[in-house]
């Protein structure tokens, strides 16, 4: 076990003499005072700049294991460069190679990142941000979420501009005067960079959105008689989650089943017209479960009964004849 003012480490290393920092990190300001841990494997650093947090882990680790963030009312920026982590146990927070997430830590919340044993490298860089309301007013997307649970932030692929970046970062000394100025700005660029890349990922996840939205109406416009169609049926014909189907629609004010019924009330109202079947027959053709529900739904959808359509329709029949010129 090791702690500082940034995390509590859950990991027994026995630290060897640490002569100097390994070469290739990214936070290569650090010095040998800010050593969490470190021995030939393994390399962890972390230290508080007034209203920055820093950490940097390097190494490989021969098992699992996890570190607590201590510090709250802050938000962070996670890269995960190398290797596999968690926080909180929560699915929607893993990270993989080469991605990074942006999360809140607030009130009485404790943050646990758990790893995967294997070659691991991350950075993980904090803001206070006591006054939220500066912060969302410029970065909107970011705003905190209700729960802790929530999942509110998308992992993203550390991109050419995030490299850019860091690339500068590892250039810095310890300098006493000046350091928390630069990576406050570094940080703010990164934080900015992140904000885009959502704005980015919410613009294409609604490109998604429509084509699936269009491509399931048009599977429901063929298969509408079917008895078996269904969230499920339809959901496999179009290769994505149940779940993800269910939110398109949600999204565009449907629900899958008032879709295949609203189609199945259209093709009713064809029918009405167009023959004489009687109406339980027309119910049982198009699969409503009884004619009395048939019959409910199409008058709460047309604001009339079926017998009335074929009545309405006839008279604008004879409507349309009366009127027609002679030759």
């Amino acid at each position: 076990m090791h702690a500082t003012d940034s995390i509590h480490l859950h990991l027994s290393i026995t630290p060897g003499t640490v002569h100097s920092i390994p070469s290739g990190c990214q936070l290569n300001f650090l010095t040998k005072e800010d050593t969490v841990a470190h021995n030939e494997t393994q390399y962890i650093t972390s230290r508080r700049l007034k209203r920055l947090y820093m950490i940097e882990a390097k190494g490989t680790f021969e098992s699992d294991w996890s570190f607590d963030l201590l510090p709250t009312d802050c938000f962070w920026l996670y890269f995960q460069f190398i290797g596999h982590s968690q926080r909180n146990s929560m699915q929607h927070t893993a990270l993989s190679h080469n991605e990074y997430q942006g999360f809140h830590s607030a009130g009485l919340h404790t943050h646990r990142i758990q790893l995967r044993a294997g070659k691991t490298w991350f950075v993980l860089l904090g803001i206070k941000t006591k006054d939220i309301t500066d912060f969302t007013a410029e970065w909107p997307l970011l705003a905190k979420p209700s729960a802790i649970s929530q999942p509110y932030f998308s992992s993203i692929n550390i991109g050419y501009r995030i490299k850019q970046v860091f690339e500068k970062i590892q250039q810095y000394e310890p300098l006493p005067f000046s350091l928390y100025s630069k990576i406050s700005c570094h940080l703010c660029e990164l934080i900015s960079i992140y904000h885009q890349d959502l704005k980015d990922k919410e613009r294409l996840q609604q490109k998604e959105d429509i084509v699936i939205y269009h491509e399931a109406k048009e599977y429901i416009s063929e298969h509408y008689m079917d008895e078996g169609i269904n969230r499920d049926t339809i959901a496999d014909h179009l290769g994505i989650g149940v779940r993800k189907l269910y939110r398109v629609f949600k999204d565009n004010g449907l629900t899958i089943h008032g879709a295949i019924q609203t189609i199945r009330l259209y093709k009713a109202r064809e029918l009405l017209r167009e023959t004489d079947d009687p109406v339980d027959i027309i119910a049982f053709h198009l699969n409503f479960s009884t004619a009395k529900y048939f019959y409910r739904q199409y008058v709460k959808w047309f604001g009339h009964s079926p017998s009335k359509e074929r009545e309405l329709h006839q008279k604008s029949k004879k409507k349309r004849r009366k009127y027609q010129p002679k030759d």
